[in-house]
């Protein structure tokens, strides 16, 4: 082979080697933009790792039963609805890019990339609420506060949480519980689908609830 076809061989196959790792490469640069993202903005709250940090209250991201069942949808109506008891800041377009938020969503998934989240529906739960708040004060309160906001377990009431997570998501959390975490995994009865539709009664729109927020603060400042 004359010297001109093997450097024609050699571009070509160099070429070839290129064409076949770019997706790979892609991926690699799109998982430490991700990393550096999420750093940037979730660590600080949620651990580097998604274990979360101690002595702040924030969603254990790393963790098999949340992974299980929160939809990518889930995690970006999160982020772009932030948690007002939590003080979680809520990032909106101008914060974070639909681009960059779906990098952090890939950097979340990575922690546990052998699992993929179950494919829920978007149905309301039927139940009666009333029933759902004897209940939820006898099982739920201890954990997640009489009024849903918040204690050794997150605040289910909050505003941001009640707008992103569909009943679906709320059923499949407790019927799946946290594991290594202080919730167990509950049966799927109609007392916790009452429970639901308690939850489901407390929602108020985002833009009410920032209002409230800020009326709050107003209300906090001038009282000093």
């Amino acid at each position: 082979m004359g010297t001109r076809k093997l450097i024609m061989f050699g571009g070509t196959a160099v070429l070839l080697v290129g064409i076949l790792l770019a997706p790979s490469l892609q991926a690699k640069g799109e998982l430490v933009r991700g990393h550096e993202l999420y750093k940037t903005n979730c660590a600080s709250c949620h651990g580097e790792d998604g274990k979360g940090v101690k002595g702040v209250k924030a969603a254990t991201l790393n963790n098999e039963g949340f992974l299980k069942i929160a939809s990518d949808d889930y995690i970006l109506k999160s982020m772009r609805a932030g948690r007002f008891n939590q003080n979680m800041t809520a990032f909106d377009h101008t914060k974070i890019p639909d681009e960059k938020a779906q990098l952090i969503i890939k950097n979340i998934r990575s922690f546990r990339p052998d699992i993929q989240p179950q494919d829920l529906k978007n149905e309301r739960i039927v139940g009666d609420p009333v029933k759902g708040e004897a209940y939820y004060k006898q099982v739920c309160a201890a954990c997640h506060g009489p009024n849903g906001e918040g204690g050794i377990g997150s605040s289910i009431t909050d505003p941001g949480f009640l707008n992103a997570a569909t009943d679906e998501f709320i059923l499949k959390s407790v019927t799946t519980g946290r594991p290594g975490t202080s919730m167990p995994a509950y049966p799927d009865t109609q007392e916790l689908r009452n429970t639901i539709s308690f939850l489901r009664s407390k929602q108020i729109p985002l833009d009410v609830a920032q209002e409230n927020a800020e009326k709050k603060k107003a209300e906090e400042k001038a009282a000093k």
